[in-house]
């Protein structure tokens, strides 16, 4: 399965990126530092997108740029994004079975990254482009609380596969002022290719009475598209 998506993914073969909030450069004697925090949309393509509508979750990028070369930088990702949700009302055990409880799985990807970065550092539109290789992680977790989904006394990952993520991105910041901070709009693409991944969706699960639940997992070539 190949697919893209903004952060993090098993294959994405695309993927789109839109920071809402940066922090401006803050400059020291070695270079300028920006911190980018923002939500994404992840679209999967491929054989992953047959199986994964959209994906939805936050992203935050440290870049820092050289003071010898401006528009030269590195920068680290870490993000993360949900593809699937399932929520059950279920008896506590087969004994206690007067106490309801809530259940619910979740399906998620986790992405690390970094790598090197061109950014035009003057002017009204700053476009940039970047390349990175890191780590995707995808996992399913399930977890039990209280009925009114308040707490959460128990949970546990049924099944999880990671491996080396690679991509590029780009795209253009708007730098605006406020009172308090120097702060600028970013909206880019970003592309994600996570190689074949094992991973649940929801309905995989399936709850067996006093066992363990069953399930089989995808195994595809997985690309995305996401949207910061």
């Amino acid at each position: 399965m190949k697919g893209t998506l903004a952060i993090l993914l098993l294959a994405f073969a695309s993927s789109a990126d839109a920071q809402i909030f940066m922090m401006e450069p803050v400059s020291s004697s070695r270079g300028a530092w920006m911190l980018d925090i923002g939500g994404q949309m992840a679209q999967p393509v491929g054989a992953f997108g047959t199986n994964v509508n959209r994906a939805w979750g936050v992203g935050i990028a440290g870049r820092h740029h050289f003071r010898f070369f401006r528009p030269l930088g590195v920068r680290a990702d870490v993000s993360f994004l949900n593809y699937g949700n399932e929520r059950k009302s279920v008896p506590l055990s087969p004994t206690v079975n007067r106490v309801i409880v809530d259940m619910r799985t979740t399906n998620n990807i986790v992405a690390l990254s970094g790598g090197p970065e061109l950014m035009l550092m003057h002017g009204p539109l700053r476009p940039y482009v970047y390349a990175f290789a890191g780590y995707s992680h995808f996992y399913t977790e399930s977890s039990a609380g209280d009925d009114d989904g308040a707490d959460t006394f128990a949970s546990t990952t049924n099944f999880w596969d990671g491996g080396l993520a690679t991509g590029w991105g780009g795209g253009v910041r708007i730098p605006f002022n406020s009172r308090s901070v120097n702060a600028a709009f970013d909206a880019g693409v970003r592309y994600t290719h996570n190689g074949t991944r094992s991973y649940l969706v929801a309905g995989d699960i399936t709850d067996r009475s006093r066992t363990v639940g069953s399930y089989w997992p995808n195994s595809l070539p997985t690309t995305g598209n996401s949207k910061l």
